[in-house]
């Protein structure tokens, strides 16, 4: 992609926007730079007004909201190019993309997938929606690179040009509704991940999801299943078996619930397309610890387990972190920023949910639907008060659960961010025993 002297809009300058920027100004392009929020505004190479300049395209972050916007509107009715961050990382890159979406379960299939690739030899590159946006590692990548990208719905949103040789619908739930609009739109989002495939390319899915089994988007796709099947990755007498060939036991795999083992699963199956040895598989397995903020354990106090899954933004996540502590009395926090998703499915089998305590801008929605169960339920204003009255309550044995099934933008810049301040109020409390 030839970028010198090209005239650049820049729209979002978050982490992504900010790559972008950089990649531009690297190669000699006149960069400008635009977003909604306010406080940009003061920035070196802000550009306010944004309707009155011809620019050669415009590269949008993925935190830019693309329905019913009208600067978009305007670039389009101008035949202006507008590019995906995503779309652009894509056309600057070398090797082989393997690309990862799903409602939940991105970043550790993922992860994992550099795992093994990484114990079998391969050059790999981890980057997308995980934190490092494509575009900053692009300039990197050689023809003997394999890229792995975890790819949200905000990223396909704009994509026209995006393609992966390796692609994996991990399972597919209703998430930023509010977004895309519908559960309709946010699946149709989700599809573009196999828009451009070629034939020699795979889509991998998840037989045991009702919506991604059923997202055959391209004529070459295996599935991956906790059941036996005669083709695809699928648990037979204990094994992980690759087309019913035994590659592994599954006692090498030590991750929480099923949801994990799906996880485990799609990895299995996005490298069973690349030259990986059944060693390689258990080794890269065996030392796998999940990243921060999914499922950690934080620490133990007076036989109080506290657990950070702030990751979970959604209902689907907090079911599977359920599901991975169905065995123990659950203190469940929950709470935060709705995404206009309805959060009765959460109770309705209830069976280890001790109590919820429920927290933020989402407090009262959350807690009509945990009485209408019949769930021991109490509502705190604010996320700090919530985590405090979980430790009141809780009792030896009783694990505290933070799986909040919502966004955090209510008191916090990110998921991250209100996992840290659950990590430091339990520290502070285990400081004080």
């Amino acid at each position: 992609m030839y970028l010198k002297n090209k005239k650049v809009l820049v729209y979002g300058l978050g982490q992504s926007g900010r790559a972008v920027a950089k990649v531009l100004k690297d190669n000699f392009a006149y960069v400008s730079l635009y977003d909604d929020d306010i406080r940009f505004f003061d920035q070196v190479g802000f550009d306010r007004d944004p309707y009155g300049k011809d620019y050669d395209f415009v590269i949008v972050s993925p935190g830019v909201v693309c329905r019913a916007n009208k600067l978009l509107e305007h670039f389009r009715k101008r035949n202006i190019l507008v590019l995906s961050e995503l779309d652009f990382g894509y056309l600057l890159c070398r090797g082989k993309i393997v690309a990862i979406t799903g409602t939940n379960g991105k970043t550790t299939t993922c992860t994992l997938v550099r795992d093994i690739l990484k114990q079998a030899g391969y050059e790999t590159f981890l980057c997308g929606n995980i934190g490092l946006p494509l575009s900053a590692i692009a300039s990197k990548t050689t023809k003997k690179s394999v890229i792995v990208c975890e790819v949200s719905s905000f990223q396909l949103e704009l994509s026209q040009f995006f393609h992966a040789n390796v692609a994996c619908i991990l399972n597919v739930k209703p998430d930023h509704i509010d977004r895309h609009g519908s559960f309709e739109g946010y699946k149709q989002t989700k599809a573009k991940i196999a828009a451009n495939m070629k034939r020699k390319d795979v889509l991998v899915l998840n037989l045991d999801d009702e919506e991604a089994k059923c997202m055959i988007l391209h004529k070459k796709f295996q599935y991956f299943t906790k059941y036996y099947v005669k083709r695809g990755v699928c648990i037979t007498n204990g094994n992980v078996c690759i087309d019913r060939k035994p590659i592994f036991s599954e006692k090498a795999i030590k991750l929480r619930g099923d949801k994990n083992l799906e996880n485990v699963l799609a990895a299995v199956s996005v490298c069973s397309h690349f030259k990986v040895k059944a060693d390689d598989y258990v080794q890269a397995i065996e030392k796998f610890r999940p990243a921060s903020h999914r499922m950690e354990v934080v620490g133990t106090i007076d036989g109080v387990t506290f657990v950070d899954d702030s990751k979970a933004t959604n209902v689907a996540s907090t079911l599977a972190c359920l599901d991975a502590f169905k065995k123990e009395n659950v203190i469940l926090l929950l709470g935060g920023s709705g995404k206009d998703i309805a959060y009765d499915e959460i109770f309705k089998q209830k069976p280890n949910i001790k109590v919820v305590i429920c927290f933020g801008a989402e407090r009262e929605n959350i807690a009509k639907s945990a009485r209408a169960a019949k769930v021991k339920t109490f509502v705190c204003e604010k996320f700090d008060s919530a985590v405090l009255k979980a430790s009141r309550l809780a009792i030896d044995g009783d694990f505290v659960l933070l799986s909040p099934a919502c966004a955090s933008f209510d008191e916090f810049e990110n998921y991250k961010q209100r996992g840290d301040r659950f990590k430091e109020i339990v520290l502070g409390l285990l400081d004080e025993k």
